[in-house]
């Protein structure tokens, strides 16, 4: 019996990559392999276990060969299934990305949806893509003192690289940061120059940030119009939980405290 390969590799995509580089570098069997994101998972009996250091390079392989193979829209797709905080996000990824690469597909990769891991890959796209577009509309900025645009947010999937372009499009001329407090993950955003990602482990929080008094008069203005114009007799507590659940008003200034 052919021993499981187990290639244990950095929870990002770059660490991902990389492990699906040196998966198809061994010449591995898809069958009797498995790519893992992060130290965690319980330990296979007639396994061995490869750690997988990132490589840029290699990842950067990958992105080319998928982009090349399946086209942008299924390759956006895959990194948005990677987004996810999921812990079979990799080994689905890696089965879907070897389902297309046997040659048994025809036409849209991600659309495949009869093989389970395929499947599984959508569903965890669309998960990831539901709240990043959510995100969209619900983050908040606050200007502070000094002319920063700085929101937090704290999501369930790693969608902050997903959400940081559509701001810079939109924002090219300011100063801006986004912080995913969950995972200490900050989006920098210098004006009139591209954005970065930077882990910060004791990087500044909202609270701890002096917001402009202008700022602060339009937050209150607007959490006092949002009240005003309440109907309590049509009010739906169903409703608004469907529509806006409650992790993501600790962070938005209409919900917030006088």
């Amino acid at each position: 019996m052919e021993r499981t390969q187990v290639f244990v590799c950095e929870d990002t995509q770059e660490g991902i990559f990389t492990g699906i580089y040196e998966a198809y570098e061994k010449k591995c069997d898809p069958e009797c392999t498995v790519i893992r994101a992060g130290e965690g998972g319980d330990l296979c009996l007639f396994s061995d276990y490869r750690t997988v250091k990132p490589d840029a390079g290699k990842a950067e392989k990958v992105a080319r060969t998928l982009r090349r193979r399946f086209g942008e829209p299924c390759f956006e797709q895959l990194c948005l299934a990677l987004a996810s905080f999921q812990e079979d996000k990799a080994q689905a990824v890696y089965r879907t990305v070897a389902e297309g690469l046997s040659g048994r597909v025809k036409g849209n990769l991600i659309a495949h949806l009869g093989n389970p891991y395929v499947s599984r890959t959508f569903e965890l796209a669309r998960a990831a893509g539901n709240e990043s577009h959510h995100l969209l509309g619900f983050l908040r900025f606050s200007e502070t003192e000094a002319g920063l645009l700085f929101a937090q947010i704290r999501p369930k999937n790693n969608v902050l690289a997903h959400m940081m372009p559509h701001f810079a499009d939109r924002f090219p001329g300011e100063n801006f940061v986004i912080l995913d407090e969950g995972r200490r993950l900050y989006g920098v955003h210098p004006a009139h120059r591209g954005w970065i990602l930077a882990f910060l482990q004791d990087g500044p929080e909202k609270k701890d940030l002096k917001y402009a008094q202008s700022e602060l008069q339009i937050q209150e203005l607007f959490r006092s119009f949002c009240h005003k114009i309440m109907i309590k007799e049509r009010e739906n507590r169903s409703l608004q939980r469907q529509m806006l659940p409650y992790r993501f008003r600790e962070y938005m200034a209409e919900f917030g405290e006088k």
